[in-house]
């Protein structure tokens, strides 16, 4: 029922949505399913999505609800699709989801949400507001100094934000702009969630070498918010980094003593995700990925400068995967090793790289090697730590782009792990009260009288995750049904229903 006990045999019964009644139910006259030899769980809520585009461009989220989704959780990682206050904000998300062909046609979280709900998402969407977002609206996406009065006006916005129903505020400190800001712009403006009950998800500045330094920067932010941290996709990156482990679980169980509320999500992979051109040097690192192509496109000398560069300091070719391009000519590749991809094309990793580059260093996405299998296991099998696709929602074809694995596979991939170290009702209210709690997901997370019949049936012993990433897009097995709000969305491998819902976080104040 996603409290933590384990399962128990029960009736349940849902009218117009809502749960009415668990135990001995009366029969009555009314629809009944047979779930016997089935486990029925609330509704699984992905927390670190970054469907912002993806669920208006294909609102089945296919990949998601075969899983057993029904609630996701966007603006991740500093970025959202909203605010939108300037030309250069709504061009460069533009750009970014170019394959989506979605104009942003909205300037706020209310007409985000507004235009969510038009498209009649099968699962049920809601968002954290992007600081990278935010600050793009009145610095740009440079390194351009702030003043006061910008920092007093994003504080502003980031109110309005929240008052509309935003999750929360989420920060992305690896990527442009959020690593110009520093400590204390951040601080100034994250203390608008003070009082609000809504946490601060981070995209640490460092997962790496500077690992330990990045949490207790996102736990002083965190306390001049609201005492709510979440953080995103908690690992511990690079090997040289992997005995950090020990250090990084006890700065989280230290500041979860002192009454703070720390909380993380991972996904159950060693291989991360993100764009190619986070392994270029700088200044190359610290552009978007739109001007990077434009800075080496029809450029040569440019582009045999980068060649040498990445020569001079190559990174760890063989631990990276090609996972999507925006050149045509290259997509046969994807899903493969960046050296295999190489010598198929007879080239060297660095020209290949900077082609990518060239071409389309927005639409270019790498898989990286770097992540330990034991401290996995050991992140996922803390009490505070939920799962999280950190992926998009995407069709079953490649017509919007291409997952990571994680974006089909994740939530039955986290039960395996934890159910078989922690039990069946461990792994679920970790899948389900858990996030809910975690961004106030009011009436959602438990199968309880009067909670929204969000509710997942599957069966334990066949629910497995087969996406790979040579077949990413490779859906669950084991998912019987999948009601959204009460209405029967998946079954027998099709989504038969768009019932979802745009949600609007309240705040406590």
């Amino acid at each position: 029922d996603g409290s933590g006990k384990e399962p128990f045999p029960a009736d349940l019964r849902f009218e117009n949505g809502i749960i009415t009644e668990t135990g001995s139910c009366k029969k009555r006259d009314l629809m009944e399913f047979d779930a016997d030899g089935a486990i029925l769980a609330p509704g699984f809520i992905d927390i670190h999505a970054h469907s912002d585009l993806s669920i208006l461009a294909e609102p089945e989220a296919f990949g998601k609800i075969s899983q057993g989704v029904t609630t996701e959780v966007s603006g991740n990682c500093g970025l959202s699709p909203f605010p939108v206050l300037t030309d250069e904000v709504r061009e460069h998300l533009e750009h970014l989801y170019r394959r989506y062909n979605v104009p942003v046609v909205w300037r706020d979280l209310s007409g985000y949400l507004s235009a969510v709900q038009q498209e009649q998402p099968s699962v049920n969407v809601a968002a954290f507001c992007g600081y990278n977002t935010l600050r793009a609206n009145f610095t740009g996406y440079g390194d351009s100094p702030i003043t006061d009065d910008q920092i007093r006006k994003m504080k502003e916005s980031l109110s309005l934000m929240l008052e509309q129903g935003a999750a929360g505020l989420s920060t992305g400190l690896l990527y442009v702009p959020g690593k110009f800001a520093s400590e204390k712009e951040i601080c100034t403006v994250a203390s608008a969630l003070l009082g609000s009950g809504k946490p601060v998800s981070t995209h640490l500045r460092s997962e790496g070498k500077y690992l330990l330094e990045a949490v207790r920067e996102a736990i002083r932010i965190a306390e001049a918010a609201d005492n709510r941290l979440q953080i995103s996709h908690l690992k511990t990156a690079s090997q040289e980094n992997w005995h950090k482990i020990s250090g990084l679980l006890s700065l989280i169980r230290s500041g979860r003593d002192r009454g703070l509320s720390i909380t993380a999500d991972r996904y159950p992979y060693t291989y991360s995700q993100t764009s190619l051109s986070v392994i270029l040097p700088p200044p190359w690192d610290v552009m978007t990925d739109s001007a990077i192509t434009e800075i080496l496109r029809g450029n040569p000398e440019k582009q045999s400068s980068l060649i040498q560069e990445l020569k001079s300091a190559p990174p760890a070719w063989d631990r990276i995967i090609l996972c999507s391009t925006g050149c045509d000519a290259a997509a046969k590749f994807s899903g493969k090793p960046f050296l295999e991809v190489c010598g198929e094309l007879s080239m060297p990793p660095e020209e290949l790289c900077v082609r990518l580059m060239t071409v389309d260093a927005p639409g270019t996405m790498a898989a990286f090697g770097g992540l330990s299998p034991e401290n996995l296991e050991q992140i996922l099998l803390e009490p505070y730590v939920c799962c999280g696709t950190d992926e998009s929602a995407r069709p079953a074809d490649f017509s919007i782009g291409q997952s990571h694995p994680r974006g089909f596979g994740s939530f039955p991939r986290f039960f395996q792990y934890v159910s078989e170290k922690q039990g069946i009702g461990e792994a679920v209210r970790k899948m389900t009260a858990l996030p809910a709690e975690i961004c106030n997901l009011s009436g959602r997370g438990l199968l309880k009288p009067g909670y929204f019949a969000d509710m997942v049936l599957f069966k334990k012993e066949h629910y497995r995750d087969r996406a790979t990433f040579r077949e990413p897009h490779s859906s669950a097995e084991g998912v019987s049904m999948v009601f959204v709000n009460g209405v029967l969305s998946f079954t027998s491998g099709t989504v038969t229903g768009k019932a979802g819902n745009a949600l609007r976080i309240q705040t406590l104040r």
